[in-house]
């Protein structure tokens, strides 16, 4: 499955080599945890129960469950999946690696086994040959180009997956501010290799920027594009400062709850569908302080007051929600949310011209709501005065209009 295969290449080909420090009671913990671990993992099958987004090693590959069951696929020749330490941290990371860097990073953390070894792991099978004994087998010495038929597994490219249409630069009819498209005959599969000074992104959030050689994945059909509406709060409405309120969405499309690690498996694998051709995915919610309702300035998108992934499914009616506990202080607000597939790509869909995938509202936090709400539009003269004789009515013993000055 190609939402495992990208993430399952990327972990097998990055191992590590640590010294052994004196380990602290943290990495003491993190390698018995490791292997206790990997214990659980030798008993998994493909039938075994997950919740979706888990990882682990089941049946020597490494996998991810996907709508309540494990997708599993091979590791890279000469690596294992393996849980281990995690470093300067706590708990434990998944991924293929060589089992002598896996018993190594167990090993440097002072952890053994009941029976003294640093772990418990399972081998990843070796492929099968369908090509047979023969010359069609091919010459083992060759990338084992021959002999990998697994195609989630193999490090060489299938030209039944190469899109021929990749090698067109869109300018046989050149159109009036069109311009050329970049080309390639393989996919693209060494285009990372080309940009100086950018790192792979290798399922991290990398400020400074990166290059991704995960593929796009599977396109959500027309009739599968996402949509989504605020239930609440309301468009121009009004909520009470610095209290908290529940912002409530209703999300069409999308298979939501799916929310893989963000900090280890970010744009890490591509964008898969359910059985229905809905997304995989989950959603976040994002307020942003602007100056007021009509104003223009584009907002600078490392600054929000608030900021939520939503790892939770929809309801039945199809909803999600979060608590702002401590709600918004006073002022103005953009509230938006960002669809995303499971590994935070944003929502991919079959056409270019279609209507938003997102939603977006614009809010008021304030100790007078009915104050913030109005002073923050640009009303008709007659409005305001309404306004501006609700106010005085209100601070004063009504006396007919003989008595308001306006």
């Amino acid at each position: 499955m190609q939402l495992i295969a990208l993430l399952s290449l990327a972990l097998a080909t990055s191992t590590f080599a640590f010294p052994q420090p004196r380990a602290s009671n943290q990495d003491l913990k993190n390698g018995q945890t490791a292997i206790a671990t990997n214990e659980k993992f030798s008993k998994l099958t493909a039938n075994s129960p997950c919740k979706s987004g888990e990882t682990a090693c089941v049946n020597g590959g490494f996998a991810q469950c996907v709508s309540g069951k494990f997708q599993s696929v091979g590791c890279a020749p000469s690596t294992v999946c393996a849980a281990v330490p995690v470093i300067g941290g706590s708990g434990v990371t998944v991924s293929c690696l060589t089992p002598a860097d896996r018993d190594r990073r167990i090993a440097a953390t002072g952890a053994n086994s009941a029976n003294g070894s640093p772990s418990v792991f399972q081998s990843s099978p070796p492929a099968k040959n369908n090509a047979g004994k023969g010359g069609a087998a091919g010459n083992n010495k060759n990338n084992n180009t021959n002999t990998n038929n697994n195609p989630q597994t193999s490090l060489t490219l299938d030209p039944k997956v190469i899109a021929t249409g990749f090698k067109n630069n869109g300018q046989g009819t050149p159109v009036k501010g069109q311009v050329a498209s970049l080309t390639s005959s393989n996919n693209f599969i060494n285009f990372c290799k080309t940009i100086a000074g950018k790192p792979i992104t290798n399922g991290k959030q990398t400020k400074t920027g990166s290059c991704n050689p995960a593929p796009l994945g599977v396109i959500a059909a027309t009739t599968n594009m996402p949509s989504s509406k605020f239930v609440n709060p309301p468009n121009f409405g009004a909520v009470k400062a610095n209290t908290a309120f529940d912002i409530k969405m209703s999300i069409r499309h999308i298979q939501a709850g799916n929310f893989v690690n963000a900090q280890e498996n970010y744009y890490s694998a591509p964008q898969t569908v359910n059985s229905a051709g809905d997304i995989v995915g989950h959603t976040h919610f994002v307020v942003q302080k602007v100056d007021s309702f009509t104003s223009t300035k584009p907002l600078d998108p490392n600054v929000f007051a608030f900021f939520k992934g939503v790892n939770t499914p929809a309801d039945k009616d199809g909803n999600v929600a979060v608590t702002l506990t401590s709600g918004l202080p006073e002022g103005t607000y953009r509230l938006a949310s960002i669809n995303t597939s499971a590994n935070h790509t944003p929502v991919l869909v079959a056409v270019a011209q279609h209507g938003s995938l997102d939603d977006q509202i614009y809010v008021s936090g304030s100790l007078c709501l009915a104050h913030s709400l109005i002073s923050n539009l640009t009303l008709p003269l007659a409005c305001r005065l309404v306004f501006r004789h609700c106010r005085w009515k209100a601070s004063r013993k009504w006396k007919g209009w003989k008595g308001w000055k306006g």
